[in-house]
């Protein structure tokens, strides 16, 4: 019972800060945080104070060199509970700010585009012109000089700005466009910043200008929202079951770092004061993540970032699995070269101590974090193929120290982001991602600066299965290695059988090859053909039928280019009706495909007047495709289906 003890006090501690005092209460976060960091304090106490397994140099250098990177990485999470035993909503401030003049400030609206296609455009540009706002102009900045983008922004009402072969990517972009757009007409005060694949809310002005009432406040990020799966939910089926990766970061982490004054800009969807970003020079262009950056920069003139948790845009998660690595792999790259810069941990910028400390931890976490989930996996395959020993413990000290260090921060995690982080699928998304960001490490700390910039494909579509096995194929060599040298050790002669390291290993290896076996199944990408996203949902309707019969129906979900209804109406392919949209009222002509057990699946056949207007009703309004309820158990069985087979 005694070797129990710290572990019920790890689970207890949390468990019971939280049922007596809630899970918004401050005070419970405080201890269950405190009791996360005692522990994980203890366990690297622990183990510095093991010694190393006897061996050569080979044998002492890797339990060395293991020791090191994972108490890295444990300071790295250790600094993730303090930042999260605060947290910070502002709606309330906003709400009480609303009725300050600046809400109705000239604001401009940047809309960034590259190589993005007219539909995804198109629903972007909709979206800013329809944004409630009294004194706003839309700027359309094609990083790509093309015609038939001009002549759109003529029709939807934008204003447009090309520049050819521009430098500096995004940032040198929206810097072209913002000098083009105070020469022109009257100043805007305020500038809001969109990616070609993010449509914002009808209100997201009047949201986010009433947190300007604080001089000294810069930018106003908001949260990124996707109305797809991610690469990771969608080949795992869990795109109902399992959110999304960022809506940890945006949802959690983004408020805490706000509480501490360390949330910074992350690109689109967020609102600039026009005059700090002047000040500043514009947009940060000294690395590859121009926004973070800009936050930093903004600091030494005296500027904040602050952080709005509501949902003000939808936007495009990358859809293929290469795009979603590639796309953190940039993240990943763009926090090491910052480091070389004045606004670096360790920079001679006007940095807060804060956040110095925030930009080593995500230095930390990019490096360390997943060079440590790497040497996981090498540890029992080292064991099994060379005698090599990661750390001498027994099953009792493990018990002991390493034990409640893992479940004081799990729960403590879990219970504050609502079961958003949990077992295999957060591993998943991080090992997924982990080559790719140890060669950006890599190449950071060689060639620090020069990379060419990438801008992250979306609104690919495919029709088949891809299987990539680029991606795959380490995780498949690894799993190969750790299943082999376990059935190799199995019998009498097996490294180490009977001894303490021996059971470890058995263990450490099963675990690994769940968790490597399910990467792979996440690198066989579905099928995803290219089509409208569908909203789920659950709102009446009418239906008027061809003979002036009207009848109300349940929509069971929709997009622009059609719907599924549940009526009881006795319909056969061909048939044609109106679907009579409330609130504000919207007639869309439908003929159905098929109609199975009471359930209608039409498509619409509308012209291009209500084309526009379905996509304002159904991307700037409250429709979503969030997950609502994580349900993990669900989550790991769908995962455990797919790597049956």
């Amino acid at each position: 019972m005694q070797d129990l003890a710290p572990l019920l006090l790890a689970l207890g501690i949390p468990l019971t800060a939280f049922a007596l005092l809630g899970n918004a209460s401050p005070l419970a976060r405080l201890l269950a945080s405190a009791a996360g960091i005692g522990f994980a304090l203890r366990y690297l106490a622990w183990r510095w104070s093991l010694p190393l397994p006897e061996g050569g140099l080979v044998q002492q250098g890797w339990a060395l060199g293991f020791l090191v990177v994972e108490s890295l990485a444990t300071l790295s999470g250790i600094t993730l509970l303090v930042f999260m035993s605060r947290t910070l909503d502002r709606s309330a401030e906003a709400d009480a700010f609303s009725h300050l003049d600046l809400v109705d400030a000239p604001t401009d609206v940047l809309i960034c585009t590259c190589n993005e296609g007219p539909e995804m455009l198109e629903r972007t540009i909709l979206g800013a012109t329809r944004i409630s706002h009294p004194d706003l102009r839309v700027w359309v900045l094609d990083d790509g000089a093309r015609p038939w983008v001009e002549e759109l922004c003529e029709d939807l009402g934008a204003l447009y700005v090309k520049r050819v072969k521009g430098r500096h990517g995004r940032a040198g972009n929206v810097n072209n466009g913002l000098a083009h757009a105070l020469k022109i007409g009257r100043r805007p005060e305020f500038m809001l910043l969109l990616d070609a694949d993010f449509v914002p809310g009808r209100n997201i002005l009047k949201r986010t200008l009433p947190l300007f009432h604080a001089a000294d406040v810069g930018i106003v990020q908001t949260p990124q929202h996707f109305f797809n799966p991610d690469p990771v939910q969608a080949n795992l089926l869990a795109s109902t079951t399992w959110p999304d990766e960022q809506r940890f970061f945006f949802n959690v982490l983004l408020p805490c770092k706000d509480a501490w004054g360390a949330a910074f800009c992350c690109g689109t969807s967020a609102v600039f004061r026009v005059a700090a970003l002047e000040q500043a020079g514009g947009m940060a262009v000294e690395t590859v993540t121009e926004d973070r950056l800009t936050s930093f920069k903004l600091r030494e003139f005296g500027w904040r970032t602050v952080f709005l948790n509501e949902r003000l845009s939808l936007g495009l998660a990358p859809e293929g699995l290469r795009d979603y690595i590639g796309q953190r792999a940039r993240w990943c790259l763009g926090s090491i070269q910052q480091a070389y810069t004045r606004w670096g941990f360790a920079g001679r910028g006007r940095v807060s101590v804060v956040n110095r400390i925030a930009h080593w931890d995500s230095v930390m976490a990019w490096s360390c974090g997943f060079l440590f989930r790497w040497l996981a996996l090498a540890a029992p395959v080292l064991f099994w193929w060379f005698g090599i020993a990661t750390f001498a413990a027994t099953p009792v000290e493990l018990l002991r120290y390493l034990a409640p260090c893992i479940v004081a921060g799990m729960v403590f995690m879990a219970t504050l982001s609502g079961n958003r982080v949990g077992p295999l699928l957060t591993d998943v998304s991080q090992l997924l991602c982990s080559v790719a960001v140890l060669r950006s490490v890599a190449q950071a700390l060689v060639k620090p600066f020069g990379h060419a910039f990438k801008v992250t494909a979306k609104g690919r579509s495919t029709d088949q299965v891809v299987i990539q096995w680029r991606v795959l194929a380490p995780f498949a060599a690894m799993a190969l290695l750790t299943a082999g040298g376990m059935l190799v050790n199995l019998g009498p002669w097996g490294i180490g059988r009977g001894g303490a390291g021996y059971a470890l290993n058995i263990a450490w290896s099963l675990l690994n090859l769940v968790l490597l076996c399910t990467v792979v199944m996440a690198c066989v990408e579905l099928p995803r053909p290219r089509r409208e996203e569908r909203f789920t949902l659950d709102e009446t309707a009418m239906l008027r039928l061809a003979d002036g019969t009207a009848m109300w129906c349940r929509l069971a979900d929709i997009a622009v280019t059609g719907a599924r209804i549940e009526c009881d109406w006795p319909a056969e392919a061909g048939d044609r009706a109106e679907l009579v949209l409330d609130a504000p009222p919207l007639v869309v002509p439908i003929e159905v495909i098929r109609c199975t057990d009471g359930v209608v699946a039409g498509r619409f056949i509308a012209d291009a007047w209500v084309r526009r207007e379905l996509i304002a009703r159904l991307y700037t309004g409250d429709y979503t495709n969030d997950v609502k309820q994580v349900q993990l158990g669900r989550t790991l069985v769908a995962a455990m289906k797919r790597m049956l087979g």
